[in-house]
C-alpha cells in the first residue's frame, strides 16, 4: 500500500505517473502500483510536469504550507527543476482518449 498525499501528476512514455505528495515533500514515479523512484524536497510539492528541451527535465512547483494566511507573509515558493531517464507521454488523454490541444495567445483554449 502506497502513503503518497497525491495532487498534480504527469504521465511518461513508459506509462509511469509522477505524483507530487504534498504531505510528504516529494515526487512519487508509479508504475504497476508500486512508487519506482522518488525524489524529497524541503518543502511540499504540489504539481509536476516534465518538459525542457528534450521533455526530461521534470519541474516541481514547490511550497511551504497551502494556508493563504502563511503563504502571504512568507512568500516562499519555488519551482525546481529536476533531470530524469524518461520523458513525457507525447499526448494529452483524457478519459482514455487522446485529445489534441489548440493554442492561442493570449489565452489558452482547449
Amino acid at each position: 500500500m502506497m502513503n503518497v498525499a497525491a495532487d498534480g501528476c504527469t504521465l511518461d512514455a513508459e506509462g509511469a505517473l509522477w505524483f507530487a505528495d504534498f504531505g510528504g515533500g516529494r515526487v512519487v514515479r508509479v508504475q504497476n502500483g508500486r512508487i519506482v523512484d522518488e525524489i524529497q524536497t524541503s518543502t511540499g510539492v504540489f504539481a509536476c510536469a516534465l518538459g525542457g528541451s528534450d521533455g526530461r527535465t521534470l519541474f516541481l512547483c514547490t511550497a511551504p504550507d497551502f494556508d493563504p494566511q502563511v503563504r502571504e507573509v512568507e512568500h516562499a515558493a519555488e519551482l525546481l527543476a529536476v533531470r530524469v531517464d524518461v520523458p513525457p507521454s507525447g499526448g494529452h488523454y483524457v478519459g482514455g482518449q487522446r485529445i489534441r490541444l489548440k493554442f492561442r495567445s493570449p489565452l489558452c483554449h482547449v
